[in-house]
Protein backbone atom coordinates (compact mmCIF):
# COMPACT_ATOMS: atom_id res chain seq x y z
CA UNK A 1 0.00 0.00 0.00
CA UNK A 2 2.79 2.63 -0.95
CA UNK A 3 2.38 5.97 -2.16
CA UNK A 4 3.29 6.92 -5.58
CA UNK A 5 6.15 9.00 -5.47
CA UNK A 6 6.17 12.76 -5.90
CA UNK A 7 7.39 13.88 -9.58
CA UNK A 8 11.12 14.63 -8.63
CA UNK A 9 12.13 13.08 -5.84
CA UNK A 10 14.41 14.89 -3.23
CA UNK A 11 15.67 12.19 -1.94
CA UNK A 12 19.45 12.25 -1.49
CA UNK A 13 20.08 9.80 1.42
CA UNK A 14 23.68 10.19 2.11
CA UNK A 15 23.25 13.93 2.34
CA UNK A 16 20.42 13.91 4.54
CA UNK A 17 22.02 11.17 6.56
CA UNK A 18 24.79 13.47 7.06
CA UNK A 19 22.72 16.11 8.51
CA UNK A 20 20.76 14.10 10.75
CA UNK A 21 24.00 12.22 12.19
CA UNK A 22 25.65 15.93 12.93
CA UNK A 23 22.96 16.09 15.21
CA UNK A 24 23.31 13.37 17.30
CA UNK A 25 26.92 13.96 17.37
CA UNK A 26 26.04 17.47 18.92
CA UNK A 27 24.83 15.62 21.69
CA UNK A 28 27.60 13.33 21.47
CA UNK A 29 25.48 10.20 20.59
CA UNK A 30 25.38 7.71 17.72
CA UNK A 31 22.39 5.84 17.27
CA UNK A 32 21.56 2.79 16.20
CA UNK A 33 19.58 2.10 12.51
CA UNK A 34 16.60 -0.25 13.13
CA UNK A 35 13.89 -1.27 10.32
CA UNK A 36 10.90 -2.58 10.68
CA UNK A 37 8.57 -4.65 8.50
CA UNK A 38 4.60 -3.12 8.91
CA UNK A 39 2.36 -6.59 7.84
CA UNK A 40 0.01 -5.70 5.87
CA UNK A 41 1.56 -2.82 4.42
CA UNK A 42 4.38 -3.58 2.38
CA UNK A 43 6.33 -0.56 4.03
CA UNK A 44 8.95 -0.61 6.35
CA UNK A 45 9.55 1.93 9.08
CA UNK A 46 12.92 3.57 10.21
CA UNK A 47 13.41 4.17 13.82
CA UNK A 48 16.92 5.25 15.31
CA UNK A 49 18.04 3.22 19.21
CA UNK A 50 19.85 4.43 21.89
CA UNK A 51 20.45 4.48 25.02
CA UNK A 52 19.51 1.54 27.71
CA UNK A 53 16.45 0.91 30.04
CA UNK A 54 13.23 1.66 29.62
CA UNK A 55 12.08 1.52 26.01
CA UNK A 56 10.45 4.69 25.20
CA UNK A 57 9.13 5.19 21.45
CA UNK A 58 9.51 8.45 19.98
CA UNK A 59 6.75 9.93 17.61
CA UNK A 60 6.87 12.82 15.95
CA UNK A 61 4.79 15.63 14.02
CA UNK A 62 3.99 17.00 10.95
CA UNK A 63 6.00 17.91 8.86
CA UNK A 64 9.55 16.57 10.31
CA UNK A 65 10.85 12.88 11.68
CA UNK A 66 12.28 11.50 14.51
CA UNK A 67 15.58 13.67 14.86
CA UNK A 68 12.90 16.53 16.49
CA UNK A 69 13.64 14.85 19.52
CA UNK A 70 16.95 14.12 19.97
CA UNK A 71 17.67 17.40 22.48
CA UNK A 72 15.32 15.07 24.88
CA UNK A 73 16.50 11.54 24.29
CA UNK A 74 19.87 13.42 25.10
CA UNK A 75 18.92 14.62 28.55
CA UNK A 76 16.86 11.51 29.51
CA UNK A 77 18.52 8.54 31.45
CA UNK A 78 17.61 5.05 31.78
CA UNK A 79 15.70 5.13 28.68
CA UNK A 80 16.32 2.93 25.51
CA UNK A 81 15.06 5.23 23.21
CA UNK A 82 13.03 4.44 20.12
CA UNK A 83 13.17 7.27 17.83
CA UNK A 84 10.42 6.73 14.75
CA UNK A 85 10.34 8.63 11.49
CA UNK A 86 6.73 8.34 11.23
CA UNK A 87 5.36 6.40 7.36
CA UNK A 88 6.19 8.90 4.37
CA UNK A 89 8.88 10.97 7.01
CA UNK A 90 12.92 11.23 6.64
CA UNK A 91 13.78 7.97 5.55
CA UNK A 92 10.94 5.70 6.33
CA UNK A 93 8.86 4.49 3.43
CA UNK A 94 5.46 5.93 2.76
CA UNK A 95 1.53 4.98 2.92
CA UNK A 96 -0.75 6.02 0.36
CA UNK A 97 -3.67 8.12 2.17
CA UNK A 98 -5.49 8.90 -1.09
CA UNK A 99 -8.20 5.54 -0.58
CA UNK A 100 -8.08 5.35 3.03
CA UNK A 101 -11.19 6.06 5.03
CA UNK A 102 -10.54 7.62 8.76
CA UNK A 103 -10.84 4.04 10.41
CA UNK A 104 -8.52 2.90 7.94
CA UNK A 105 -6.19 5.45 9.08
CA UNK A 106 -6.73 4.52 12.98
CA UNK A 107 -5.74 0.37 11.80
CA UNK A 108 -2.48 2.56 9.68
CA UNK A 109 -1.90 3.78 12.28
CA UNK A 110 -1.96 1.06 15.12
CA UNK A 111 -0.45 -1.54 13.02
CA UNK A 112 3.03 0.50 12.31
CA UNK A 113 3.39 1.36 16.34
CA UNK A 114 2.69 -2.52 17.26
CA UNK A 115 5.02 -3.54 14.71
CA UNK A 116 7.96 -1.23 16.64
CA UNK A 117 6.77 -1.99 19.83
CA UNK A 118 6.67 -5.62 19.36
CA UNK A 119 9.88 -5.74 17.40
CA UNK A 120 12.29 -3.42 19.35
CA UNK A 121 10.71 -3.28 22.81
CA UNK A 122 9.99 -7.17 23.35
CA UNK A 123 6.06 -6.13 22.94
CA UNK A 124 5.27 -3.31 25.74
CA UNK A 125 6.76 0.17 26.05
CA UNK A 126 6.44 3.82 26.99
CA UNK A 127 5.00 6.30 24.41
CA UNK A 128 5.83 9.44 23.84
CA UNK A 129 4.19 11.99 21.26
CA UNK A 130 3.74 15.89 19.17
CA UNK A 131 1.27 16.66 17.41
CA UNK A 132 0.31 14.47 14.65
CA UNK A 133 2.70 12.24 16.78
CA UNK A 134 0.90 12.37 19.50
CA UNK A 135 -2.55 11.80 18.27
CA UNK A 136 -1.58 8.70 16.40
CA UNK A 137 0.10 7.66 20.01
CA UNK A 138 -3.43 7.96 21.90
CA UNK A 139 -5.23 5.98 18.51
CA UNK A 140 -2.61 3.49 18.78
CA UNK A 141 -2.53 3.30 22.96
CA UNK A 142 -6.61 3.09 23.29
CA UNK A 143 -6.24 0.62 20.43
CA UNK A 144 -3.63 -1.52 21.85
CA UNK A 145 -3.34 -0.92 25.96
CA UNK A 146 -1.24 -4.46 26.07
CA UNK A 147 1.68 -2.87 24.22
CA UNK A 148 1.33 0.01 26.43
CA UNK A 149 2.83 1.31 29.82
CA UNK A 150 2.30 4.89 29.75
CA UNK A 151 1.74 7.90 27.28
CA UNK A 152 3.51 11.44 27.31
CA UNK A 153 2.19 13.85 25.20
CA UNK A 154 4.96 16.52 24.74
CA UNK A 155 3.12 19.73 23.23
CA UNK A 156 -0.72 19.86 21.97
CA UNK A 157 -1.52 16.87 20.09
CA UNK A 158 -4.23 16.09 17.21
CA UNK A 159 -7.02 15.98 19.09
CA UNK A 160 -10.27 16.97 18.01
CA UNK A 161 -10.52 20.78 18.32
CA UNK A 162 -7.10 21.06 17.65
CA UNK A 163 -6.45 24.59 15.92
CA UNK A 164 -4.88 24.71 12.45
CA UNK A 165 -3.13 28.17 12.21
CA UNK A 166 -4.02 29.66 8.81
CA UNK A 167 -1.28 28.51 7.06
CA UNK A 168 -1.13 24.81 7.68
CA UNK A 169 -4.74 25.15 6.64
CA UNK A 170 -4.21 26.50 3.39
CA UNK A 171 -1.79 23.58 2.49
CA UNK A 172 -5.08 21.73 2.87
CA UNK A 173 -5.49 23.11 -0.65
CA UNK A 174 -4.03 21.44 -3.01
CA UNK A 175 -2.23 24.58 -5.55
CA UNK A 176 -1.01 25.74 -2.37
CA UNK A 177 0.47 22.27 -1.18
CA UNK A 178 2.04 22.07 -4.32
CA UNK A 179 3.82 25.18 -3.85
CA UNK A 180 4.81 24.09 -0.05
CA UNK A 181 6.16 20.97 -1.06
CA UNK A 182 8.01 22.16 -3.96
CA UNK A 183 10.10 24.85 -1.59
CA UNK A 184 13.50 24.36 -0.19
CA UNK A 185 13.50 25.27 2.95
CA UNK A 186 15.59 27.76 4.02
CA UNK A 187 17.47 29.07 7.72
CA UNK A 188 15.00 32.30 8.05
CA UNK A 189 12.10 30.05 6.86
CA UNK A 190 12.79 27.81 10.10
CA UNK A 191 13.22 31.02 12.15
CA UNK A 192 9.86 32.21 11.45
CA UNK A 193 8.24 29.04 12.00
CA UNK A 194 9.88 28.78 15.39
CA UNK A 195 8.40 32.08 16.42
CA UNK A 196 4.82 30.83 15.01
CA UNK A 197 4.98 27.83 17.12
CA UNK A 198 5.67 29.72 20.12
CA UNK A 199 9.36 29.23 20.43
CA UNK A 200 10.63 33.25 20.33
CA UNK A 201 12.57 32.88 23.79
CA UNK A 202 14.07 30.02 22.07
CA UNK A 203 15.64 31.98 19.48
CA UNK A 204 16.49 35.17 21.36
CA UNK A 205 18.54 32.83 23.83
CA UNK A 206 20.77 31.36 20.86
CA UNK A 207 18.93 28.65 20.44
CA UNK A 208 18.78 25.99 18.55
CA UNK A 209 22.11 25.17 17.82
CA UNK A 210 23.47 25.09 14.04
CA UNK A 211 23.17 21.39 13.20
CA UNK A 212 19.55 21.58 14.23
CA UNK A 213 18.63 24.10 11.43
CA UNK A 214 20.56 22.54 9.18
CA UNK A 215 19.21 19.38 9.83
CA UNK A 216 15.78 20.43 9.48
CA UNK A 217 16.84 22.20 5.80
CA UNK A 218 18.04 18.55 5.11
CA UNK A 219 14.69 17.31 5.69
CA UNK A 220 13.45 19.38 3.19
CA UNK A 221 16.06 19.37 0.68
CA UNK A 222 17.21 15.45 0.43
CA UNK A 223 13.41 13.81 1.64
CA UNK A 224 10.47 13.86 0.39
CA UNK A 225 8.78 14.28 3.58
CA UNK A 226 6.81 17.63 2.88
CA UNK A 227 5.51 15.68 0.12
CA UNK A 228 3.61 12.66 1.90
CA UNK A 229 2.87 15.04 5.11
CA UNK A 230 0.89 17.38 2.99
CA UNK A 231 -0.87 14.63 1.08
CA UNK A 232 -2.23 13.58 4.67
CA UNK A 233 -2.88 17.00 5.64
CA UNK A 234 -5.03 16.92 2.39
CA UNK A 235 -6.55 14.19 3.55
CA UNK A 236 -6.92 14.82 7.08
CA UNK A 237 -8.06 18.86 6.74
CA UNK A 238 -10.21 21.24 4.44
CA UNK A 239 -9.07 25.29 4.43
CA UNK A 240 -11.53 25.31 7.62
CA UNK A 241 -9.26 23.17 9.90
CA UNK A 242 -8.96 18.89 10.75
CA UNK A 243 -11.69 16.83 9.66
CA UNK A 244 -13.25 16.07 12.98
CA UNK A 245 -13.68 12.21 12.02
CA UNK A 246 -9.98 12.09 11.20
CA UNK A 247 -8.21 12.54 14.32
CA UNK A 248 -8.59 11.33 18.00
CA UNK A 249 -11.64 12.26 19.75
CA UNK A 250 -13.37 11.35 23.09
CA UNK A 251 -13.92 7.44 22.05
CA UNK A 252 -9.95 7.44 22.32
CA UNK A 253 -9.29 9.32 25.45
CA UNK A 254 -11.67 7.37 27.06
CA UNK A 255 -9.64 4.44 26.10
CA UNK A 256 -6.46 5.26 27.53
CA UNK A 257 -6.50 3.25 30.66
CA UNK A 258 -2.93 3.34 31.21
CA UNK A 259 -1.27 6.75 32.78
CA UNK A 260 -1.05 9.48 30.97
CA UNK A 261 0.72 12.78 30.79
CA UNK A 262 0.25 15.82 29.04
CA UNK A 263 2.85 18.94 29.18
CA UNK A 264 1.99 21.92 26.95
CA UNK A 265 3.50 25.57 26.57
CA UNK A 266 1.46 28.15 27.16
CA UNK A 267 2.66 29.64 24.02
CA UNK A 268 1.62 26.72 21.94
CA UNK A 269 -1.18 28.08 19.26
CA UNK A 270 -2.43 24.79 18.71
CA UNK A 271 -4.77 24.95 21.53
CA UNK A 272 -4.56 26.98 24.61
CA UNK A 273 -3.46 25.18 28.31
CA UNK A 274 -7.53 24.94 29.25
CA UNK A 275 -8.64 23.23 25.78
CA UNK A 276 -5.85 20.51 26.35
CA UNK A 277 -6.91 20.09 30.91
CA UNK A 278 -10.28 19.10 29.04
CA UNK A 279 -9.30 16.87 26.63
CA UNK A 280 -7.03 14.92 29.15
CA UNK A 281 -10.14 14.89 32.16
CA UNK A 282 -11.38 11.68 29.24
CA UNK A 283 -8.25 10.24 30.07
CA UNK A 284 -9.24 8.01 33.33
CA UNK A 285 -5.17 8.43 34.86
CA UNK A 286 -4.16 11.74 32.95
CA UNK A 287 -1.64 14.58 34.68
CA UNK A 288 -1.34 17.93 32.68
CA UNK A 289 2.15 20.08 32.89
CA UNK A 290 1.48 23.68 32.13
CA UNK A 291 5.20 25.12 30.51
CA UNK A 292 5.47 29.01 30.76
CA UNK A 293 6.95 30.60 28.11
CA UNK A 294 7.03 27.04 25.88
CA UNK A 295 6.02 26.64 22.43
CA UNK A 296 4.82 23.81 20.61
CA UNK A 297 7.90 21.38 20.66
CA UNK A 298 8.44 22.35 24.65
CA UNK A 299 11.11 19.97 25.33
CA UNK A 300 13.27 21.85 22.49
CA UNK A 301 12.67 24.91 25.37
CA UNK A 302 14.04 23.04 28.28
CA UNK A 303 15.41 19.29 27.46
CA UNK A 304 16.65 18.82 31.13
CA UNK A 305 13.88 19.86 32.52
CA UNK A 306 11.30 18.12 30.77
CA UNK A 307 13.56 14.60 31.04
CA UNK A 308 13.39 15.85 34.70
CA UNK A 309 9.85 15.80 35.38
CA UNK A 310 8.63 13.03 32.61
CA UNK A 311 10.88 10.61 35.29
CA UNK A 312 9.39 11.91 38.29
CA UNK A 313 6.09 11.16 36.66
CA UNK A 314 7.32 7.53 36.09
CA UNK A 315 8.13 7.51 39.73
Amino acid sequence: MTTVAPRVSRRDDARYREAESAVWAHHRMTPTERWIEVPGYGIRVRALEHGSGRPVVFVHGNPTAGNVFVPLVAAMEGVRAIVVDRPGCGLSEPLDYSGMTPEDLRVAITSYLAAVVTELADGRADLLGNSAGGGAVVIAAARRPDLVRSVILEGVPAIRGMRLPTQLRMTALTPVARVVASHRVNEADLRRSFRAMGHGDLLDAGGPPAEEFAWRMALSRYTDTYWHELALIRRTATWRGLRPEWIAGRTELEGLTMPSLWIVGDRDPFATPERVRAWARHAPRSTVEVKAGSGHQPWLDDPAGHAALVTRWWG
